[in-house]
């Protein structure tokens, strides 16, 4: 049998990868669909950045940390205040990109490569669109010259 070495499961990109329901985010953290709704629409937990409808391995953490709150009778907005910083101070005390393997770099750099030059893209669009005085001009300036068309 020739020799096999696993390779440690890459977490966080699994982490950050999932697209769960509402329906299945509530039911993983015990919590209700209307509670998931609220908070989103508060901000407390934010969707998925690819799908609007989904939810990903931070939104699990956040529920997870706010019900803690609640269930040792925070008040809400305290419970999600104290869920940020614990988050924050947790991500403070992990490696840093040092501990991202290179492979993972490569596709973080393509992606990069790919928006910017999307973002060129769109620049190079708008750009002839844009009135030459509006660089000169604040943006106050420019609205006000728009309300009296």
């Amino acid at each position: 049998m020739r020799d096999f070495t696993f390779a440690p499961p890459n977490r966080g990109a699994l982490w950050s990868s999932l697209a769960l329901t509402k329906t299945q985010l509530a039911d993983l953290c015990g919590l209700t669909t209307r509670q998931v709704s609220h908070w989103t629409s508060q901000g407390y937990i934010a969707a998925s950045g690819r799908n609007p409808e989904r939810y990903n391995g931070d939104a699990v953490d956040f529920c997870v940390l706010i019900k803690q709150g609640l269930q040792n009778g925070l008040p809400l907005r305290r419970a999600v205040a104290l869920a940020r910083a614990y988050s924050s101070d947790e991500l403070a005390r992990q490696p840093g990109m040092a501990a991202i393997v290179p492979p993972s770099l490569l596709d973080i750099r393509e992606k990069l490569r790919g928006a910017e030059a999307s973002i060129a893209a769109v620049l190079q669009a708008v750009e002839p669109l844009v009135p030459q005085y509006a660089e000169l001009a604040p943006i106050a300036d420019l609205e006000d010259d728009a309300a009296d068309d």
